[in-house]
């Protein structure tokens, strides 16, 4: 035998004793292992036999896996089934699911399946568990380091068989929407449901969690399946009328979260001209790095930070040659500004503190200056300025406050107060009424936009109404003649102070583009508010019509194993383009929090009532299904449903597993896996045969498609002790440790067919329990029985246990050796 390839031949006389064993033979042997495991998994606590069965079977196991890593073994490429390997691996180590089929603990809820098959009206090509034992089969190959290319032949078989034609022959196909089908048919194969659900309706403190419960309640009526236990949550859509502001609620299920790719983060240099009401100097120019998608809101932000402008005195405007640019939202976006204007940042003064009688009587004036030569030829001349006045300032008043504003560039011989009214015409810029196109139409419309000498009060006329409604600060210019600004105006030059970020944003040092997102700005954008038009309006029961609503969707609750998928294709055409964006997502300590709709919508002080609301909810659901409405729950391993638990624990989840997708083609390139091993806490990564270790830096990488996280309570092994080679509980405790004995080629003829170790197999309320324990003095009898049966075999005359030789397949990868460890 090859080292490496066999079980160490070991004596199991203190077990059973040497009379019992003398009388076995090869394959009865491996039914006492099997036997071995199930006391060893449902040995009673503070039972000393069944302590040293278990105690047999840890050893027995650590002996054939000596210094290879459990669960590290690749599986073989049958022709573009890359993509079903890639999910195998991640599946083999979502550790609720490995364990639940490794243990053969699916076989009680198949068995209940079957007999409720006959009285059932499910669709038609579900199979007869089929895939969820071979499923089991594959795994348990995994775990024991005994994988064969015969069993991922078999499994693609029944792919092929159940799958349809999309799954027939070698073409390549979606990771995640395989993913999908896999655990749609493991669902069907163990769907345990019953329509005679009893209703109990808990106190709930809102509208929503009461929908919530009867969407919960009437999905399991025909939902109830281990699968559905741990992969699946709800989701909540919300359409709020915008008219009205009535929102309606809606609660799916889902087993995957897939989320949209945010733009990558382009920076782009900005250069802004500060005017200063009393600063010295008054005139600078700053250079800022901002991000391309950045509103203007988020700029006068920035700005108000870096010029210490209050947000509310800051008037952001661009500047043509000869006008004044439309006015800015707040919602535009940075990248569409005009690249040809020039963006000033004003400092205008603060409102007056006045009573409700005064609102309105005083308004800001921003303006800038341009000599007009004729009606083509003109030129602008000096900065913008600003004023807040009365509008009850007279015509000559207000030419002369104006022309007090800018003293600093007036001949030091004028006189404000003695000069001629008027000294420049003042007309008000709207923002359909620019300079340039002023010019284009006839005079009296023309006309009609400048302020009338004659007029009283000038700031009351009907143009200053329609003004005042497109924005708070009016845009005025102020034509100049030749004559009266070569009199008046001394200083047309506008001095500006350059300041050092100009310097530094001209030199192209700043990141052109993010390198990466982060998982939290994809959750951020797919939980964002969408506006939806006319086209998808929806009939509000409040307006009694059609309405334009805005659309928000949420998670409302979260699963033990969270699958999030990233949107890296976008149909173009007739081809699909991948986005190679790199997800920057966390390894452990991922907080789901901001996600969930439910903890966002309610604070801390009746977050536990919620989760108490939810776990009554789920238990008086458990319980009524006959109990087939639970997810298996090892005492070590997860908390009990009846425990409270903090809103911070119930959402933090640690990532265990990555499905990788290498190329830019949907229907090409080619998937590997990324997982993190339990027993060493060590990431593995699986390209079909071919297996490595790698460090944590290397987990995170641009090809990464869909993540797999476990919720931190339920999790076998803590991210604290992921650096040391043993689990919470001790490495020789994990569940791989209690598996069963496996041989493909021994059982391969009745992998179909459920075997005797299920039938006392039970399940409560808090847990999937294996079979009720047994003594140590069961074995015996049970090794008499086995002994009467086989009379025709060869009596072995050395006590020991052993698996048959195989010989070596240069396609079946080798087991990782603790040793080779990188």
């Amino acid at each position: 035998m090859k080292e490496g390839r066999s079980l160490n031949r070991i004596k199991i006389s203190e077990v059973l004793g040497m009379s019992a064993l003398a009388r076995f033979g090869e394959r009865s042997k491996s039914s006492v292992l099997n036997l071995l495991s199930k006391l060893g998994k449902n040995g009673t606590p503070g039972s000393e036999e069944n302590n040293d069965s278990s105690s047999f079977l840890i050893k027995e196991w650590k002996r054939r896996f000596e210094s290879r890593v459990p669960g590290v073994m690749g599986i073989r490429n049958h022709g573009n089934t890359c993509f079903i390997n890639a999910v195998l691996q991640c599946l083999s180590y979502t550790e609720a699911l490995a364990e639940y089929l490794v243990l053969d603990n699916y076989k009680h809820d198949l068995k209940r399946k079957k007999k409720k098959k006959k009285f059932s009206n499910r669709r038609k090509n579900v199979g007869d568990g089929e895939i969820t034992e071979q499923l089991a089969t594959v795994l348990k190959s995994l775990w024991s380091l005994e994988y064969t290319p015969e069993i991922s032949v078999k499994f693609k078989a029944l792919i092929e068989k159940y799958g349809g034609p999309q799954y027939k022959g070698n073409s390549q196909q979606d990771a995640q929407e395989f993913l999908l089908w896999l655990l749609d048919r493991v669902h069907e194969d163990l769907n345990c449901s019953s329509n005679k659900l009893k209703r109990k309706t808990p106190t709930f403190i809102s509208e929503e969690e009461f929908l919530a419960h009867e969407a919960l309640y009437n999905y399991a009526r025909s939902n109830s399946s281990f699968v559905m236990d741990v992969f699946q949550a709800q989701f909540r859509s919300s359409l709020t009328c915008r008219t009205c502001d009535r929102v309606s609620n809606t609660f799916d299920p889902f087993l995957c979260v897939s989320l949209p790719i945010p733009p990558t983060k382009k920076y782009v240099p900005i250069y802004v001209y500060v005017l200063y009401l009393d600063q010295t100097p008054r005139h600078v120019k700053i250079g800022l790095i901002v991000e391309e998608n950045e509103t203007i809101g988020g700029l006068k932000k920035c700005l108000s930070k870096d010029t210490g402008i209050d947000e509310d005195t800051l008037f952001l405007i661009e500047l043509k040659e000869t006008a004044f640019s439309p006015y800015l939202k707040n919602d535009v976006f940075v990248r569409d500004l005009d690249s040809e204007a020039d963006l000033y940042c004003v400092e205008i003064p603060r409102s007056p503190q006045l009573s409700e009688e005064d609102e309105g009587e005083f308004i800001v004036l921003s303006w800038i200056n341009i000599l007009k030569i004729n009606d083509k030829v003109k030129k602008r001349f000096g900065t913008p300025y600003a004023i807040q006045v009365s509008r009850e300032t007279l015509y000559c008043d207000l030419q002369k406050l104006l022309l007090k504003e800018m003293s600093p560039i007036l001949h030091s011989n004028v006189l404000v107060g003695e000069q001629n009214i008027p000294i420049f015409k003042m007309k008000v810029l709207m923002d359909d009424n620019n300079e340039d196109e002023s010019s284009s139409k006839s005079p009296s419309s023309s006309s009609s936009s400048y302020l009338n000498p004659e007029a009283e009060l000038p700031m009351c006329t009907d143009i200053m109404e329609r003004a005042t409604k497109l924005g708070s600060v009016i845009k005025l210019v102020l034509e100049w003649d030749a004559l009266a600004k070569s009199q008046i105006i001394n200083d047309d030059s506008a001095p500006v102070e350059i300041h050092s970020t100009v310097a530094a944003a001209e030199e192209e040092s700043y990141p052109k583009e993010a390198s990466s997102v982060s998982l939290q700005e994809c959750f951020s954008l797919y939980t964002s508010e969408e506006k939806l038009g006319q086209g998808d309006a929806w009939f509000c029961p409040e307006c009694d019509r059609k309405r334009e609503v805005v659309k928000k969707m949420g998670l409302w609750s979260v699963p033990d194993v969270l699958v999030i998928h990233l949107k890296r294709f976008r149909q173009c055409s007739l081809s699909t383009d991948k986005l190679l964006t790199l997800i920057d997502f966390p390894l452990d300590g991922f907080d789901m929090t901001p996600n969930v709709s439910r903890s966002s919508s309610t604070n801390s002080s009746t977050c536990s009532t919620i989760l108490s609301s939810q776990v009554m909810v789920e238990s008086s659901i458990n319980k009524v299904i006959a109990n087939a409405f639970n997810p298996w729950r090892h005492p070590k391993r997860y908390l009990a449903r009846s425990t409270v638990l903090t809103q911070e624990d119930n959402y933090m989840y640690d990532l265990y597993a990555v499905c990788n997708h290498h190329g830019s083609d949907l229907q090409g390139g080619h998937y590997t896996a990324t997982c993190r091993n339990p027993t060493d806490g060590i990431w593995y990564s699986f390209d079909d045969v071919r297996t490595k270790s790698l460090s944590k830096n290397e987990v995170v990488t641009k090809d990464a498609y869909i993540l797999f996280y476990q919720r931190r309570t339920t999790s076998s092994v803590p991210p604290s002790s992921y650096n040391n080679n043993t689990t919470s509980s001790g490495g020789s405790e994990h569940w791989v440790y209690r598996m069963p004995d496996f041989n493909f080629y021994k059982n391969k003829s009745s992998t179909l067919k459920p075997t005797s170790s299920t039938t006392n197999f039970i399940r409560n309320s808090e847990k999937y329990a294996t079979l009720p324990a047994k003594k140590i003095s069961e074995v015996a009898a049970y090794s008499t029985k086995i002994n009467n049966n086989s009379n025709n075999m060869d009596n072995e005359t050395t006590p020991t246990l052993a698996i048959p030789e195989e010989d070596e397949d240069d396609d079946v990868s080798r087991p990782i050796d603790k040793n080779d460890v990188d």
